[in-house]
């Protein structure tokens, strides 16, 4: 399967490189009338029926000219909104927040961008769709499995009440409103589940969606599905998609003020982010990016506190020392992978940008969720 998943995006890179190329040698859109000059300035008798063919491979379609009205050319935009973070240099750690007890100066080298909110739903969806019809996942009704890697990870969780993602058994994968309690309480008169975070993904799930997006755009894959390890343990240089590293999520989160919270140092509350407050939880269930306009980052960044735990690329250690460090790329190897950010029943002082915590990569729970990362071309 590996090696039909690799066929497959050499494949889909190859056509796109040479959509892209006949894209360049023309204008966005050609019309009709280009292709009647050439039929009359170069074919020998103007009585003849011109037809264009396209080929892929060794098959090829054939279009009558005098039916069609204009060719446009188009890329293929990125289904996730991107905010595009700045390099350079802060404090890691506030000196107060768990497992942010030491400080120390990290300089990140390069831009990266980041998913202006966690992915939706919505959007774990269309790529899952197209990532199960090119063979490079199974699923069940109760689950989604990797079928590239020999372990065949658990990417998402299909059997219970939390998710929202559900998969037809037939090769549809559709959505729902939660059945759980936690979501009917909060929203009795119904939601649309394509705007909420997705959940119930494990870290391995975070990371394929990353490659099905990468290679759903043309872009080289970041993870290994053998060891999962990200652009051989470079994860800054990887040209696709990836999660966060633990140093860039924290200096997206505090930019570029040190602030304690991603919208300054003021204490949390229901405006600003889904929580559980001191009077008990904001909403009960997650809520929507645009659900919290009081609460702006620094960089336009929705829910970097609260809402949902985010999977980040690091593995896991408590505390990271106090030398300065450029561009780290975390431990080489763990048991746990970073979370970040505290999620909708989560305690305001899980919100500090500084607050580390951990989850097993193979977990899969309602709280959990992600956003992804590039490092800037």
């Amino acid at each position: 399967m590996a090696a039909n998943a690799h066929h497959f995006s050499d494949v889909l890179r190859e056509r796109r490189r040479s959509a892209r190329a006949l894209a360049r040698s023309f204008c966005a859109t050609i019309p009709l009338a280009l292709f009647w000059l050439v039929s009359l300035t170069s074919a020998p008798d103007a009585q003849e029926i011109w037809k264009m063919r396209i080929h892929r491979g060794e098959s090829w379609q054939e279009h009558m000219l005098a039916e069609i009205d204009s060719i446009t050319f188009h890329a293929d935009p990125s289904p996730v909104p991107l905010v595009r973070v700045p390099a350079g240099t802060f404090v890691m750690g506030d000196g107060v927040s768990t497992c942010g007890m030491q400080e120390h100066t990290v300089t990140l080298t390069r831009d990266f961008f980041l998913a202006q909110h966690e992915i939706t739903n919505g959007e774990y969806l269309l790529v899952l769709q197209w990532a199960y019809d090119e063979g490079l996942v199974t699923a069940s009704t109760s689950g989604v499995w990797d079928a590239i890697g020999s372990d065949a990870e658990l990417l998402l969780d299909l059997d219970n009440d939390y998710v929202e993602v559900q998969f037809d058994g037939g090769g549809t994968f559709y959505l729902r409103e939660s059945p759980s309690e936690p979501a009917q309480t909060a929203y009795p008169d119904g939601y649309d589940p394509s705007r909420h975070p997705v959940k119930e993904a494990t870290w391995f799930g975070a990371a394929a969606f990353c490659n099905w997006l990468s290679l759903y755009l043309d872009l080289p894959a970041a993870y290994d599905h053998e060891s999962w390890e990200c652009h051989g343990g470079d994860p800054y240089g990887a040209a696709g998609y990836r999660l966060a590293t633990d140093a860039e999520w924290e200096y997206a989160a505090q930019f570029d003020d040190e602030r304690l919270f991603p919208w300054g140092d003021e204490d949390p509350d229901c405006a600003r982010a889904n929580f559980y407050a001191p009077g008990g939880v904001c909403i009960g269930w997650t809520a929507p990016p645009t659900s919290h306009p009081a609460a702006p980052t620094a960089l336009g960044l929705a829910h970097l506190a609260g809402n949902l735990w985010e999977w980040c690329n690091d593995w896991f250690v408590c505390e990271l020392g106090t030398a300065p460090l450029v561009d780290p790329p975390g431990p080489n190897a763990g048991t746990h992978r970073v979370c970040r950010a505290g999620g909708w029943g989560s305690v305001d002082y899980d919100l500090r940008c500084g607050f580390r915590a951990y989850n097993a990569p193979d977990g899969a729970t309602y709280a959990h969720g992600f956003r992804i990362a590039r490092t800037a071309p």
